[in-house]
């Protein structure tokens, strides 16, 4: 039972972390926009809905973004780069290692999990987003 509470509450702070980190981004679009010195509604809304907008697709690039690297798909450009600096910098250790090798070493350190709560945290903005632009045309 007790295990069942503690991932519970690894859950928890997770989607509290995303909401936080949304949530820094809606202020400063906020402040960006002066928000705080619009006095008509309409632009109110607007601009409550470009902030979650922002936001949430923010948060859901993201998660997308560790979801292709988790799947490898930045290997590629990652072998190039190491083997560039391996070439650039003098007396580094020069392996003869190939891109199967660095494949299989990259996929021996698993994938990338825990990262859903991005992707649901950025829905949920962009979700709020939505209710905003709809009371934005409806006023």
């Amino acid at each position: 039972m007790e295990e069942k509470n503690k991932r519970r509450l690894s859950v928890l702070i997770k989607y509290l972390v995303s909401l936080v980190v949304g949530a820094l981004f809606v202020v400063m679009v906020l402040f960006i926009e002066n928000y705080f010195s619009a006095t008509e509604t309409i632009e109110r809304y607007k601009i409550l809905s470009d902030a979650f907008t922002f936001a949430g697709v923010l948060l859901i690039l993201f998660a997308a973004l560790v979801f292709i690297s988790s799947k490898g798909g930045f290997d590629g450009i990652g072998y190039s780069l190491s083997r560039l600096v391996k070439m650039l910098i003098p007396f580094a250790n020069r392996s003869d290692e190939t891109y199967a090798q660095y494949k299989e070493r990259k996929r021996a350190k698993g994938i990338t999990k825990g990262y859903s709560c991005v992707f649901f945290s950025g829905l949920a903005y962009f979700a709020v987003s939505i209710v905003f632009l709809i009371l934005y045309y409806n006023v």
